[in-house]
């Protein structure tokens, strides 16, 4: 057996043990993974689980018409978290896991720590205007909120997903439901991070961002097999620093092995390189 018949049968011993046909199966599902793609992957993505590919039915009508109701309805009842976070696509997170993506940007949850990502240019101004409306009004619908900020235009209403997508994948912002009975009217109400998750930003404060790095990474690995640095550079968004530290960090635990040198080296789970020996 070579390494990529290892990892794929590595991947379907993790897929074949969830079908998922109820809301509660796909909190099951989460809860068992730590975190996963909401939808189907795109050809690049890290090889994590992808909800949208374990719902049991070949209706593909069905496959949408679960998903979008389940999504909204298990985030807002806080049982599972959905957001922007992997490779800034929608991706689930158990509440389990959910401090240790936080405590990976080395926060406490002070109203005034965005103020250093506005001055590095990670958060946009439209982005800080959000930020600063919802501190002020607490939980809003998109619409509202976009009126109230003056972005009517269509450029305006781009730049502004592209802050809400921001904020969220930073763990700033959140969902919190979704209003509205028709396309047209159908949109999110959003809220502070620390306001609708303040448990999860206490235990957050437990967790040095190193320990929670090497806990999310850890866990991708266990999850996919093996993943290459670009890999994991588009996952989390991290820099070539941060991937080469939190390597080291699970390679010294042993819980990670090199596969390959140079760029095309992997980074493989251990459990899996000893199928091929």
């Amino acid at each position: 057996m070579d390494l990529d018949e290892a990892l794929e049968k590595h991947r379907a011993e993790i897929t074949k043990k969830h079908r998922v046909r109820n809301a509660d199966a796909l909190v099951k599902l989460v809860d068992d993974v730590g975190f996963c793609f909401a939808f189907t992957l795109r050809t690049g993505d890290a090889p994590l689980p992808a909800c949208f590919d374990h719902l049991s039915t070949t209706d593909q009508g069905r496959k949408w018409g679960w998903m979008w109701e389940w999504k909204d309805e298990l985030s807002e009842a806080k049982r599972v978290y959905y957001g922007t976070f992997l490779v800034r696509k929608p991706t689930f997170v158990s509440l389990k896991m959910l401090p240790a993506f936080y405590a990976m940007f080395g926060r406490v949850g002070e109203p005034d720590e965005h103020l250093d990502d506005v001055r590095a240019g990670r958060i946009s101004d439209v982005g800080r205007r959000v930020l600063d409306y919802l501190a002020q009004r607490g939980e809003t619908q998109t619409k509202r909120m976009r009126a109230e900020l003056g972005i009517g235009s269509r450029d305006g209403r781009i730049v502004y997903d592209k802050a809400i997508d921001e904020l969220q994948r930073l763990m700033y912002i959140a969902r919190v439901r979704a209003v509205g009975d028709d396309r047209e009217s159908y949109n999110y109400t959003y809220d502070l991070f620390t306001k609708r998750y303040p448990e999860t930003v206490n235990a957050a404060e437990r967790i040095s961002s190193a320990d929670a790095c090497a806990r999310v990474l850890g866990r991708a690995l266990e999850l996919a097999g093996a993943l290459t640095q670009k890999q994991i550079t588009k996952l989390l968004d991290w820099d070539d620093e941060r991937v080469a530290r939190t390597v080291a960090h699970l390679e010294s635990a042993k819980k990670l092995a090199r596969h390959g040198e140079g760029k095309s080296a992997r980074f493989v789970l251990p459990a899996v390189l000893a199928r091929i020996r």
